[in-house]
């Protein structure tokens, strides 16, 4: 009897699983939703507006869930449409079963678009006599015969009312905000009264106490109580506390408006970075061999903001020891005066020279242009050629330097012009006479997808009596990575007697050069140069050319360049290496 039991029991089982079977498989069908007469675009946007999208992407489909959404779907359609300005669309409509689910299709008609017959803006109360706000104003994104887009209308009203509050209009509000639709005549009108109410004014300025004097942190630009508020005030102060490099960490934060005076206050939040900083790096380049670097910054001195850098660089041909004192001025974004000395050696094919340089150093920016006015003096015993000589030389300069760039790692549009103009007079200090210009210039222009053209020019020019006397360092010399490529490093200028390069007056070289970055961040280069140091007007330019590999690196460009000395006998070819910034 029990026997009998268990075997029904088994059979009931197995007959509520067959009934349940195709319950099971209906309870997952496949919805199909498909929308056609529409724009890609459109049509995209209204699909994502349907219920019937979102009971189509459930795992578990419920039919009377789908039913009621199906039938929702037409004025859905009808409502989407009307915010993109079509206000007569038509919907046919048909929900169908399928051997793999359900399949739901919509035909659209959009109709004609809705235009705007009429846009009426006002900006009422204070606001409407202020000129910096009216030339801010953010141009409406309708206009009189535009097709009504919501979408348009709201981020309108809304860029329009945040350009208000940026500018310190903090009760403002809009008192009248509509849309009349007239579905006779099928044209809209547009009804927009913006109230600025009063514009508060910059209250207290309170900063935290830190590294350097609060005195120094207000002149990076701090807000003047009393002041009209204004947004990008407040940006432009972080910033440049920011790039003060005294910070980590800079937040500046307007407080709750006070009403009844009409101020803002403002709090400013300061984390401030290590005193000392150290770095170290080994790198490569053709023209100076392998190098060694390591350096040391002294972020502030003192509470008054001043830094000290140390930098050491070993090299082959090249070596340097120096320090630079810096001191911020009355404005420390714009100016600043720096003390130093450099102790450098360099031994290269064409010369060597032992020296010593005391620099100081007065700078001050003027839009994008940095003006640097200098005062060396330089103690240098040195060989150049037949030329040999030890010279004492009081050397006051001017320089202008100026440069926009749109990526500072790898720009497509950008150039650096820089000129400088320095020299020494017998008798002040010095040991001889002479007087020096030198302009240079680099263009970067971008075209097509990854494609460049880079242009380069230096031009320089000596007057000097007893040329013999003047120093290595301070002679023209031609060839290498940043000259001109198939030829080694400053070995391009007129020689002596023996045949040896001693470095000339004047100097000119030129570059072009053609980039495709065909794949990533990898690419070729194809390149010509041209130039020569020289005496007199005899310019004998030597000339190269050749190709090269580029990768455009988190540091900067690194090229590599095979380079054909194209003026000399046979051609010869050199490689060339060098990393960093194209500007």
């Amino acid at each position: 009897m029990i026997r009998g039991l268990r075997g029904l029991r088994r059979a009931l089982v197995g007959a509520c699983l067959l009934l349940m079977a195709p319950l099971t498989l209906a309870a997952s069908p496949a919805v199909q939703v498909e929308l056609d007469g529409l724009s890609d675009t459109l049509r995209d946007s209204v699909l994502a507006s349907l219920d019937i999208s979102a009971e189509a992407a459930r795992k578990r489909v419920s039919v009377s869930r789908l039913r009621r959404a199906h039938a929702a779907a037409p004025r859905q359609i009808a409502i989407a449409l009307e915010a993109s300005g079509y206000y007569r669309s038509q919907t046919h409509a048909t929900l169908t079963r399928t051997d793999t689910g359900w399949r739901a299709h919509y035909q659209v008609r959009r109709g004609p678009p809705l235009r705007i017959s009429q846009l009426q803006l006002t900006v009422a109360g204070p606001a409407q006599a202020d000129l910096e706000l009216q030339a801010a104003r953010p141009q409406f994104p309708l206009k009189v015969g535009d097709r009504l887009r919501h979408a348009r209308y709201d981020s309108g009203k809304r860029a329009l009312l945040e350009t208000l509050l940026g500018y310190g209009y903090f009760d403002a509000r809009y008192t009248l905000h509509r849309v009349d639709v007239d579905p006779e005549v099928y044209e809209a009108r547009v009804l927009l009264t913006l109230d600025s109410g009063p514009r508060y004014r910059f209250g207290v300025v309170a900063l935290d106490d830190t590294v350097v004097n609060e005195s120094l942190l207000r002149r990076y630009g701090a807000p003047q109580a009393g002041t009209p508020y204004h947004a990008a005030d407040l940006l432009s102060y972080q910033g440049s506390l920011s790039d003060s490099g005294y910070f980590s960490g800079v937040d500046v934060t307007p407080g709750v408006p006070d009403r009844q005076a009409g101020t803002v206050p403002i709090q400013v939040s300061l984390t401030a970075r290590p005193r000392n900083a150290y770095s170290a790096g080994a790198g490569f380049a053709t023209d100076s061999g392998p190098r060694l670097r390591a350096g040391h910054e002294r972020r502030y001195v003192n509470q008054r903001g001043h830094s000290l850098d140390s930098n050491l660089l070993l090299s082959p041909q090249d070596s340097t020891l120096g320090t630079s004192y810096r001191v911020p001025l009355a404005d420390p974004r714009a100016e600043q005066l720096t003390f130093g000395a450099a102790l450098s050696q360099k031994d290269t094919v064409t010369a060597r020279s032992d020296s010593l340089n005391l620099q100081s150093a007065y700078m001050r920016r003027q839009g994008p242009w940095r003006r640097t006015l200098g005062l060396d003096y330089l103690i240098e015993s040195f060989r150049a050629g037949d030329d040999r000589g030890n010279s004492k030389l009081l050397i006051p300069s001017v320089s202008w330097l100026g440069s926009r760039s749109d990526d500072p790692l790898w720009p497509r549009d950008g150039g650096r012009l820089e000129f400088t103009l320095r020299g020494a007079l017998a008798g002040l200090l010095s040991d001889l006479s002479f007087a020096q210009a030198r302009v240079g210039g680099k263009y970067v222009a971008g075209f097509g997808r990854n494609q460049r053209l880079l242009g380069r020019v230096e031009v320089g020019s000596t007057w000097v009596d007893g040329f013999g006397e003047l120093p290595a360092s301070l002679r023209f010399f031609a060839g290498g990575d940043q000259s001109v490529r198939g030829f080694d490093y400053q070995k391009l200028g007129p020689r002596d007697s023996s045949g040896d390069v001693a470095g000339g007056r004047h100097l000119l070289v030129a570059s072009l050069e053609y980039e495709w970055m065909f794949a990533g961040d990898f690419g070729g280069a194809l390149f010509f140069d041209a130039g020569n140091a020289f005496d007199g007007v005899r310019l004998n330019l030597k000339r190269g050319a050749g190709f090269g590999v580029r990768w455009r690196s988190p540091i900067g460009a690194v090229r590599v360049d095979i380079a054909s000395a194209v003026s000399e006998p046979g051609a010869p070819l050199r490689l060339h290496l060098s990393v960093g910034p194209d500007l």
